[in-house]
């Protein structure tokens, strides 16, 4: 993992972050969003600047194709949800609470 941010408000500047706990509705101190978790790729993040919470060192079609699965990242587990419509990276719920951190990797559940 690159990077992670929390956006505390609509408003205010991205707060960078060595480790966070996700809890069940997102990044602790992040906004309320519709979706829980935005992953983006490093490329996509550096070009667009969205308001990403997660920002992994792959590329973006690698990312596009997790779209379904289980992934883990430290004690975290999400399911990539969809693409959003109108900007970079992928939609994440959470499946399993827990923290993570700068340090860890993206696991990828075998399809069963």
């Amino acid at each position: 993992m690159s990077s992670l941010f929390i956006y505390p408000d609509s408003e205010s500047p991205a707060q960078e972050l060595d480790a966070v706990e996700i809890t069940p509705t997102g990044p602790e101190g992040n906004r309320a969003k519709k979706h829980a978790v935005h992953i983006v790729s490093a490329e996509e993040y550096v070009e667009t600047h969205p308001k990403a919470n997660i920002v992994l060192d792959v590329a973006p079609d690698v990312l596009a194709s997790l779209v379904g699965s289980v992934v883990r990242l430290g004690e975290c587990t999400l399911v990539v949800t969809r693409k959003p419509e109108q900007c970079a990276g992928v939609y994440a719920d959470v499946v399993e609470p827990g923290a993570v951190s700068v340090d860890d990797r993206l696991l990828v559940a075998a399809d069963e």
